[in-house]
C-alpha cells in the first residue's frame, strides 16, 4: 500500500551497472576491461558490459551478429543462479545501514534513509562496500522521493553517485525526456509528447488539476513524486 511520506523523506536507489555481465566479469578477472555480452543460450544479448555497449551492442542484439561483426567480444551463457546470489549479497550490504529496503528486481533496490543520522555518509559507505565486496560497480541516487531517487541513479552512470536537491531538481528534470520517467508507459509518454510535453520538467509544470483531469491516479502520483512530494513508500515487506 502506498502511504504519503513526510516532506523530509530521503530515498536511496541502488542500481547495478550492467549487472549480469558485471557478475560474469567479477569471477573472470581475465575479462576485465574487455567487451563482454551475456545471452548465448537465448541467441540474443541480455546484458553487455560498457565496453561492449561502446561498440554499439545493445540488449536484444542477435548473438550471431555480435559474433560476425565483433569477434573481439566474449560471448557467455547466462548464469541466473550466480546473479541471484550476488543480488542477495547486495541487499544484505544495503541492510547493514538501512533497515527499510525494497528489493526491486535482481540488480536494484530502494532504501529509506529518512531516519538515519548520517544518510549521505551511509550511502557512500554502502557504495564502497558493494563495490569492494562484490567487485561490481553500482550507481546510487538519492532524492526526496522514489521516482527522483531512481532518476538520480541514472544521472551519472556508470559508477555514479548523485543527490537530487531542491536546488538542482529542475535542472535534472530538464535533462530527462518525459519517456524516461520511471512508471510512465509508452502510451502516456506519447500522449504527453503530443501535448508538447517533451521533458520531465515540462510535465511537472502542468497544473495538478489538469493532470488529474487527463490521467489516472498512478500518473498523478508520478507528477507528485517528480515535484518532490513523496507518495510512493519504500515497500520493505519482502
Amino acid at each position: 500500500m502506498n502511504v504519503p511520506r513526510p516532506p523530509q523523506c530521503l530515498i536511496l536507489h541502488v542500481d547495478g551497472d550492467a549487472f549480469f555481465a558485471a557478475c560474469e566479469v567479477s569471477r573472470r578477472p581475465d575479462l576485465r576491461g574487455r567487451p563482454v555480452v551475456v545471452g548465448h543460450e537465448r541467441g540474443i544479448v541480455t546484458a553487455a558490459t560498457y565496453e561492449a555497449k561502446a561498440l554499439g551492442i545493445s540488449r536484444a542484439t542477435p548473438i550471431h551478429e555480435v559474433r560476425s561483426s565483433y569477434p573481439q567480444v566474449a560471448i557467455l551463457p547466462s548464469d541466473f543462479e550466480l546473479y541471484a546470489q550476488v543480488s542477495k549479497r547486495m541487499y544484505a550490504i544495503v541492510r547493514r545501514y538501512a533497515p527499510l529496503v525494497e528489493e526491486y528486481g535482481t540488480d536494484e533496490c530502494f532504501a529509506d534513509l529518512t531516519h538515519l543520522q548520517n544518510p549521505l555518509e551511509d550511502a557512500q559507505s554502502i557504495k564502497k562496500e558493494l563495490q569492494n565486496e562484490l567487485n561490481i560497480t553500482f550507481s546510487l541516487g538519492i532524492g526526496p522521493t522514489k521516482v527522483l531517487a531512481k532518476l538520480a541513479s541514472k544521472h551519472k552512470k556508470p559508477d555514479g553517485f548523485w543527490v537530487i536537491t531542491p536546488e538542482n531538481r529542475e535542472e535534472c528534470l530538464a535533462q530527462t525526456p518525459v519517456q524516461y520517467v520511471w512508471g510512465l508507459g509508452p502510451k502516456t509518454s506519447a500522449r504527453l509528447q503530443g501535448m508538447g510535453v517533451l521533458t520531465s520538467l515540462q510535465f511537472t509544470r502542468l497544473p495538478r488539476a489538469r493532470v488529474c483531469e487527463l490521467f489516472n491516479a498512478p500518473v498523478v502520483d508520478l507528477w507528485e513524486e517528480l515535484n518532490g512530494t513523496s507518495v510512493l513508500a519504500v515497500d520493505f515487506v519482502n
